[in-house]
């Protein structure tokens, strides 16, 4: 078993690190500087966690290693990036903020709240547009449309993926932190409403697929179906377990939505 701080143990957090730099390179196209954009996405989030740790254990020594080691290989696959595409860097005011606010979260050990999880949700959602624009910056004519068509679609599908996620962290405390808060389970299942009555307007109007809306509908269904379920047998759906079903649901909501 690896020392603490080397894992990442957010079971639902390999979706959201994985799918959303895919979407990009799949609205645009793949060049190998996106082997670095990906290796110092996924590197730097396990850079974010050691040292969301070691922050949040007041900076005991068992947890140095790992950030240390994750913040140098993240820098040794970054400044090549930085170098070869430094268009990309117009980024970082963006996700600066982002950065700051989680690690006062870990400081102040609330690494766990909504706060946070809203955060981590909307930087992981921005490395859409961030592998979007290394396509463009690289003279890619995204799919062959008009640059602001292109961008558009792509901020659409960035607006819907990130929605999603921060919906799956609602879904999750409602059924392991907050489960039996009635208060809370109404904001999850009213989110994943209003959600999927915005994404239903667009379809309607031919911005989205209609298969992408009626999943939306899905997961309306299961926000409450599954919250309901556990609350009647009066024992909470493992975060494992909830975590592996929202692997599949995540690929469904993205294969819908690039139909």
């Amino acid at each position: 078993m690896a020392s603490p701080g080397w894992i990442p143990n957010y079971h639902g957090a390999w979706a959201m690190i994985v799918v959303p730099p895919l979407v990009g390179i799949a609205l645009s196209s793949f060049h190998p500087e996106h082997i670095l954009l990906l290796g110092t996405w996924w590197v730097g989030y396990f850079a974010f966690f050691a040292i969301g740790l070691w922050l949040k254990s007041r900076r005991k020594a068992r947890y140095r290693k790992p950030a240390a080691v994750y913040s140098a290989l993240t820098a040794l696959v970054g400044i090549p990036l930085a170098l070869l595409v430094p268009g990309l860097l117009i980024w970082l005011p963006v996700f600066l903020p982002l950065v700051i606010i989680t690690f006062w979260q870990s400081i102040a050990r609330r690494d766990r709240s909504l706060l946070n999880d809203t955060v981590t949700v909307l930087a992981a959602g921005l490395m859409t547009p961030v592998a979007f624009h290394l396509a463009v910056l690289l003279g890619t004519d995204p799919a062959g449309r008009a640059g602001w068509e292109a961008w558009s679609w792509m901020w659409l599908a960035t607006a819907s993926i990130t929605a999603y996620f921060i919906g799956t962290a609602l879904y999750v405390k409602t059924n392991i932190r907050e489960r039996g808060n009635i208060r809370f389970f109404r904001i999850a299942v009213g989110y994943h409403a209003i959600a999927a009555m915005i994404v239903t307007a667009f379809a309607a109007a031919g911005a989205l697929p209609a298969l992408h809306a009626a999943l939306w509908w899905a997961l309306v269904i299961r926000t409450w179906a599954v919250a309901s379920y556990s609350a009647r047998i009066g024992r909470r759906v493992s975060a494992k377990t909830i975590g592996m079903w929202e692997f599949a649901t995540t690929l469904a909501i993205t294969g819908s939505l690039l139909m």
